[in-house]
This record gives structure tokens, sequence and C-alpha cells, in this order.
């Protein structure tokens, strides 16, 4: 009765080896190894970007250098130097948090391409219910096995490569993006600074209008002009009103765009700090141009063209069939005796192997070398275009700065002391103040040109473009 209950242990030595064989398995199902290991080949080369974590997308090496004016979760206040709202931004950019989560997900990629398949448990239950002698399971031949893929032709270590150098991708793209967001900032601190002074000169040009328009009323009083000047005066006084409203409004929306570059919800901070006449020669186009190697859009592709290749060796690879083994045992129903099986089969490759998946990924390989050619085209283009910005820039601040503005003060003030004099109508007065309002605006645009041309030309180098690079002194607040 007890050997029909409890047929397998028929033969005592059946069930140990069968354990032995799910032992042998399930340890080809074990985590994965060293990957560079398993590849037999160097990791691929990344820019030094430590992994971010989901508090914290800026790289560590960012976080440090700021670390000293950048207290924890807190929205920026009082003055603004452009060294913290740097930092804030890399703390609290969006989209910047967006790309360091592609960083860990391609990270997951490769830790999944590095397991082996796995193996499969079969059950089969043969010759029953039947009539005869095969009525019911006595007659019956029942199989327990397992089967387990086996790869062949460095499909695993191909696969890995692969997805290293996309995880390699990944990290260019995140430095990529850390770039475009400290241009960002640049661009809108600058563009608040600029506005910044544009409202302070437009409110002086409305003081001076004002302290015009008094003496005019005097004059008119005195009987010595016309009352037509008052009412010209008035006029002048009346547009400077409007154009110091609508420099505050500009300063206001400028704010608001800084603070949104770090997910800020209002612009906290009193003003931006900082000092746009701090300007140098710029260096020579062929300092640039040696440069654009750092570039990481540049960089990049290295490992975008060892990432293609890598998937190509993949394609390749898929070209040797994986056979696959089996093992197990059996029970024979009739005379409760159970014996071991074996197997292992191959796929056949009757109708083709893996050639247009090998073509595409060649293509795909050769369509890289065309795309590094262009990006090398684009990137020069755009580093010689904005020399000419930069050097136009210097040029005109220069000019505008020893030239142009000090005979324009000169000129308004010999007119309004003449005009005092009776020696100058009020209409040189007038023409003389616009004069000077637009050379001193221009200087400010000029200026701000300026400093976004060089900042624009340090992300296309990825670096700065000397020892005077468009930085935050943190003491004095100014921006040198």
């Amino acid at each position: 009765m007890n050997s029909q209950r409890q047929p397998w242990r028929a033969h005592g030595s059946a069930m140990p080896i069968a354990a032995c064989i799910i032992s042998f398995f399930l340890a080809g199902c074990a985590g994965p190894r060293d990957i560079s290991a398993i590849s037999g080949r160097q990791t691929p080369e990344r820019p030094s970007i430590p992994s971010p974590g989901p508090q914290s997308p800026a790289p560590k090496a960012d976080l440090q250098e700021y670390a000293d004016i950048l207290p924890s979760g807190s929205d920026p206040t009082g003055p603004l130097t452009l060294r913290r709202a740097l930092a804030q931004a890399l703390v609290g950019s969006p989209e910047l948090a967006a790309y360091s989560y592609e960083i860990r997900a391609a990270e997951a990629r490769t830790l999944q391409a590095d397991y082996l398949p796995n193996p499969t448990l079969n059950l089969d239950s043969e010759d029953f219910g039947g009539r005869g002698t095969r009525r019911g399971f006595d007659g019956s031949a029942s199989t327990l096995s397992f089967s387990q893929l086996i790869e062949l032709g460095g499909k695993r270590s191909h696969r890995v490569r692969a997805a290293q150098w996309d995880e390699s991708l990944a990290a260019w793209d995140y430095e990529a993006k850390r770039l475009d967001t400290l241009l960002e900032t640049n661009r809108a601190f600058i563009g608040l600074l600029a506005g910044q002074q544009k409202l302070e000169l437009a409110e002086k040009a409305l003081m001076l209008d004002q302290q015009v328009h008094a003496t005019v009323v005097e004059r008119v009083r005195a009987g010595r002009v016309s009352p037509q000047e008052e009412q010209r005066s008035q006029v002048a006084v009346g547009k400077a009103t409007v154009t110091a409203n609508r420099a505050r409004r500009e300063v206001s929306n400028a704010r608001e765009r800084l603070a949104t570059l770090w997910g800020g919800k209002a612009a906290r901070f009193d003003k931006a700090v900082g000092d746009l006449s701090a300007i140098s020669p710029p260096p020579s186009q062929e300092e640039m141009l040696a440069a654009v190697s750092q570039n990481p859009d540049m960089a990049r592709w290295k490992a975008e063209l060892e990432s293609r290749r890598a998937k190509l060796d993949v394609e390749k690879s898929k070209d040797i069939p994986d056979p696959t083994i089996s093992a197990g045992v059996r029970r024979y129903g009739d005379d409760r005796s159970t014996a071991f099986i074996a197997g292992i089969s191959f796929p056949l490759p009757v109708f083709g192997l893996n050639q247009g998946n090998v073509l595409d990924a060649q293509q795909k390989l050769a369509k890289g070398y065309a795309e590094q050619k262009g990006a090398e085209t684009r990137i020069v283009g755009a580093v010689k275009e904005g020399f000419e910005r930069l050097s136009s820039a210097y040029d005109e601040t220069t000019s505008l700065t020893h030239d142009v503005l000090p005979a324009a003060s000169s000129a308004f003030e010999g007119a309004r002391e003449g005009y005092r004099q009776g020696k100058f109508a009020l209409i040189d007065v007038l023409d003389s103040q616009r004069i000077l309002t637009e050379a001193q605006d221009r200087l400010v645009d000029a200026m701000a040109e300026y400093q976004t041309a060089k900042a624009e030309i340090e992300r296309l180098i990825g670096g700065p473009t000397g020892p005077t690079r468009f930085s935050t002194n943190v003491d004095s607040g100014e921006v040198k």
C-alpha cells in the first residue's frame, strides 16, 4: 500500500539527483556578476557626473561648490547673486531632475542586460484517461524536467556592452542639459540685470524731465518763453513716466522668469546684484575652436558611435543559434519505476538568420558617423558666429563708454545750462536729453549682449573662455 501511495520512493537515488538538477538550473539564474568582468572590456567613458538621487538632481561637485550659499529646500531671499541663482537652478530645475532619472533608468537597463535567460519547468503526463490498461493514470508516464537556453556567440557580453554605452550616453545627455540649465539661468540673470539698469535710467530720465519742466514753468511765469514750451515739457514728462512704468513691468517679468528656472512659484529675492560693465577683450577665434571638443554635444558622439557598434555586435551574435538543454526524471505508472531523461534542441535557421537586423544596425552606425560630422560642423559654425557677436558687442561697449556717452552727457549739461541762461531753446534741451538716454540704453543692451554671447560661447566650448569667465564674486556680489 505504501509503495503505491509514494511511487517516487521506488528508487531512493532519484530524488537526490533531481535535486542536483534543480540546483544546477537555479544557479544559472543567480544575480548578475560584475559587468566590467563580464564584458571583458573596460567600462565606457562617462563624464565625471555622479548619478544623482531623486532628492538631489544636480551633480555633487556643483553642490559642493555652492554649498556655502545654498540653504537646503529654500528659495533665495534678499540680494541675488549669479552664483546663488546658478546653484538654485541646478538643485531645483524640474527639467534637469528628469534627466537625472534617465541615468538611473539606464543603469537599471545595464543591470537587466546581465541576467541569464530564466529556466523553464516542464511537467508532462502521457497515456492516461484511456481504456483498458490505460484507464485513469495507472498506465501513464509522468515527466518532470527543467530546460535552459544557452546563449552562444557572446550575446550576453555584447548586450551588456551596448547597455553600458547607453548608460554613458545618458550621462552625457545629463551633462548637456546641466550646461543648458546654467546657460538659461545666465541669460535670465543678465536680462534681469539689464532690466534693473534700464529702470534706473528711466527713473533718472523722468527726474531730469521733471527738473526741466520745473525750469520751463519758472521761465513761463517770468514771461521769458511761450506757454507752449510748458506743454511740450509736460509731454516729455508724460512719455518718461510711461517708459519708467514699462521698465518696472519688464523687471517684474524678468524676476518671475528667473524664478521659474528653479521651479519657484514666485520671486522672493529683492533684486539681482551684479556688474554688467565688467568686460574684457575676447580670446581669439582659434582658441575657442580648439576647445570645441569639450562640448558634451561633441564628446557624446564617441559614446554614441560605440553604442551603435555594440548594438551591431548584438545583432551579429544572433546569427549563432542558441541550444536549449533539458534534464529531468520520468515516472512510469504501470510498474511504478522511474528513469532520467536528458535532451538538447537547436533552432533551425530555415527561413533566414538575422540579416535584416544586422543591416539595419550597420546603416544606423553609418548614419552616426554622418551625424557626428554634422554636429561638429554645426557647433563650429555656432562658435564662429558667437565670436563675431562677442567681438561686436565688445567694440560697441568700448565705443559707447569712451566716446559716445561722455560727449552726449556733456552736450546735455551744456544745453540745459544754456537754456537756463536763455542761450538755447527747449527743443535743444529735449533733443540732447533724448540722445543721452538712447546712448545709455544702448550701452546697457551692448553690455548685456556681450555677457550673453560670452555665456553662450562657454556653453558651446563646454568651459570658460579664459580667466575672466562670467562668474559671481559672492563677497562683493559683483559679476566679473
